[in-house]
């Protein structure tokens, strides 16, 4: 008889299954993430998993994509990114509302560069945009919120995690008015934070020009000491009109409005932060954690977005990677799961009155004996075991460790002790 292949019925490359406790935790952060979006004004949108290939128009993401063909011979793509579904939805689907719109989403998105190299080609962002305003204090408010975010977890300024703040437009002003022949090269080397190729095309340039082109990108320091904006403003001019001058003006305002939210302290200027390439018009930004070499978030101003969809809206707005973020996260106590045994009427009491005072309560409706039982409640993550005993509401209750002695109790004298 012919053999059948094997199947296989694993994750395909780059993506797992998430068990608990980290399912656990994922979903709980990602509760905890949309009500601070809530509490901001943002509302949530869910967009398809599939888009058409024309909507993605940046060539790394393209090609990043997992692609596939519809009926009609079109080709698909599963989302690498969040932002240009959202602008998209604005374009079309609130094209008859009053902006700016303000949106959030917590979803999973996919990318074929990652497999191999460590990460995953699956993983889930949640994040918030701000389309139809150009307005400082809506790129300070989406900062704010970020930082909201992350100390409602339970993290904190400087010591667990630090905004670093550029500005785009700024070495982009200076050079197409300094050095504009060099400009595009340049620009490409500091987008991809190559230092090296900076200080060899500056060497080209006048000494004057070449050392600012060299000094700009190393101009970092905290946003709320005020040396860095003197620093730049020496370099940016003052003619009317000047790109550099009108952008190190758009960035004070954006830390004015940082200082009133109160959160200026979580940010770190850097002047040699621009983003990706001819995507960021302006503030751009991004989050590390202590003892992660990764981002953790990452956002900005992106005017141009929407007019590849036929609208003219400047708009802003952050990603967070749930994955990394949980990783930095302080561990939290969860209150510990109790199995209690049995199929009774009795036991289905005793569970119903126990989950009424707190309590998280499994009920297995078998009667396993003892060592059984505290060998499934240890693999369920569960702390204690509890039987029905006879009596009113009497209850028998022990440890599910090896060796844990049973004791009778009360429904109040199980909360009590689960929950102490």
């Amino acid at each position: 008889m012919e053999r059948l292949p094997t199947r296989k019925f694993t994750t395909t490359p780059g993506t797992r299954d998430i068990l608990p406790p980290e399912s656990t935790r994922l979903l709980k952060t990602q509760d905890r993430i949309r009500e601070r979006f809530r509490m901001f004004g943002f509302r949530e949108v869910v967009t398809p998993a599939l888009e058409y290939a024309e909507v993605l128009e940046e060539p790394k993401l393209r090609d990043a994509s997992f692609k596939l063909f519809d009926p009609d011979n079109q080709m698909l793509l599963l989302r690498p990114e969040m932002t240009t579904p959202i602008a998209r939805l604005a374009a079309q689907s609130l094209a008859g509302s009053p902006p700016p719109y303000r949106l959030s989403y917590a979803l999973p998105v996919y990318r074929r560069s990652s497999v191999g190299r460590g990460q995953s080609a699956e993983f889930h962002q949640a994040g918030v945009e701000v389309v139809g305003s150009g307005s400082p204090a809506e790129d300070a408010g989406t900062i704010a919120l970020l930082v909201d975010v992350l100390q409602t977890l339970g993290l904190r300024a400087p010591d667990d995690f630090a905004v670093v703040l550029g500005q785009s437009a700024f070495y982009g002003g200076f050079l197409r008015h300094a050095a504009p022949e060099a400009a595009p090269q340049l620009l490409a080397a500091l987008a991809a934070k190559d230092f090296v190729r900076v200080d060899e095309l500056s060497r080209n340039l006048p000494d004057k020009t070449g050392a600012a082109v060299r000094e700009i990108p190393r101009l970092v320091g905290p946003a709320a000491d005020g040396s860095v904006l003197d620093e730049a403003a020496r370099y940016a001019g003052g003619e009317v009109g000047n790109e550099a001058v009108a952008a190190l003006e758009n960035l004070r305002e954006v830390l004015a409005h940082l200082d009133a939210h109160g959160c200026l302290g979580a940010a770190i200027l850097d002047l040699g932060l621009i983003g990706r390439r001819d995507y960021y018009t302006g503030v751009v930004y991004e989050v590390y954690a202590s003892g992660l070499g990764f981002t953790v978030a990452n956002g900005g101003r992106y005017d141009n977005l929407l007019h590849r969809f036929g609208k003219d809206l400047p708009a802003t707005g952050f990603a967070i990677s749930l994955e990394r973020l949980i990783s930095i996260l302080p561990h939290e106590e969860m209150a510990p799961l109790l199995v209690l045994l049995g199929d009774s009427i009795e036991a289905t009491r005793a569970a119903n009155h126990l989950r009424s005072s707190g309590v998280p309560v499994l009920q297995l409706a078998e009667d396993l004996p003892p060592e059984d039982a505290a060998r499934y409640a240890r693999s369920v993550g569960a702390a204690w075991i509890c039987y029905p005993a006879s009596g009113d509401d009497a209850l028998k209750l022990a440890s599910s460790e090896a060796g844990g002695e049973f004791f009778l109790t009360t429904p109040e004298g199980v909360a009590g002790e689960v929950l102490s």
